[in-house]
């Protein structure tokens, strides 16, 4: 039973209540949590209590929530590599907020002219140079990701010579540039594994996959980059937030890896 007349808050206890039920073996990895009914009862707390501390438990991976499904207990050595969706950092950092070792293999680099849809949804010119870059990024040494990005030479001189080895891109535009990334565009889809993602992934083909469109903007709202993303399905996923007032069209659902 929760102390109700402790310093420490409430939603704070139950959050510790439901640790402890997870240590000692009571909510098993992988097992439904009790509903908030049964936990509002169990506990003796309010509901708004236990939405809070369920909530911020979902935040820290300890829990997880499946739409018409009910709450989770989250397998510690299967949570996913692949949360990325925090904030607007880049993989490196995503995952070393983990404590994670992000590592990142070039596949291809080279300098070409993208589609009119991708000239609009990064504000150039069809005949603007854009540094194209796919690289394997790996999370403690398991590759868990095929990123391509697509970037403005223009707003970025010289980094087409900059991208080599472990390159964390969000840093070098950061760093190295003076750009403060501040908000993103994402489209998700479905997809089967081909047999050149299922290679370089080590999965089957045919393998339920994450096909991730992205647009990121700086501070003063201009597109400074354009990614797809390919990620295994299993024991991957991601919470997704948008804009409510964000009305502008992209292209995202059609684009091609």
């Amino acid at each position: 039973m929760l102390d109700q007349n402790a310093a420490t808050p409430l939603y704070e206890q139950l959050k510790q209540a439901i640790k402890d039920g997870i240590q000692s073996g009571e909510y098993r990895p992988g097992s439904r949590m009790p509903s908030e009914a049964e936990l509002e009862k169990l506990y003796d707390v309010s509901r708004i209590t236990v939405r809070r501390a369920v909530k911020e438990l979902c935040q820290e991976e300890i829990l997880a929530k499946k739409q018409g499904k009910g709450t989770f207990v989250l397998n510690p050595a299967n949570v996913s590599y692949n949360r990325l969706d925090r904030t607007v950092g880049g993989f490196h950092d995503s995952l070393a907020r983990s404590g994670k070792e992000a590592m990142v293999d070039i596949l291809e680099k080279s300098v070409i002219h993208v589609s009119p849809s991708y000239a609009r949804d990064l504000n150039i010119k069809p005949e603007d140079d854009v540094v194209y870059l796919k690289r394997l990024m790996y999370a403690n040494g398991v590759p868990v990701m095929i990123d391509t990005a697509y970037i403005p030479e223009k707003r970025f001189p010289g980094i087409y010579d900059r991208l080599v080895g472990n390159v964390a891109l969000f840093r070098l535009m950061e760093q190295e540039y003076g750009v403060k990334l501040e908000r993103y565009y994402k489209v998700l889809k479905v997809r089967k594994a081909t047999e050149d993602m299922a290679r370089l992934l080590n999965c089957q083909t045919g393998d339920p996959m994450f096909d991730l469109f992205k647009i990121t903007y700086n501070e003063a709202g201009v597109p400074q980059n354009i990614s797809v993303s390919i990620l295994k399905g299993d024991d991957t996923y991601y919470v997704i937030t948008s804009e409510e007032e964000d009305q502008v069209n992209h292209s995202g659902l059609s684009w091609k890896l």
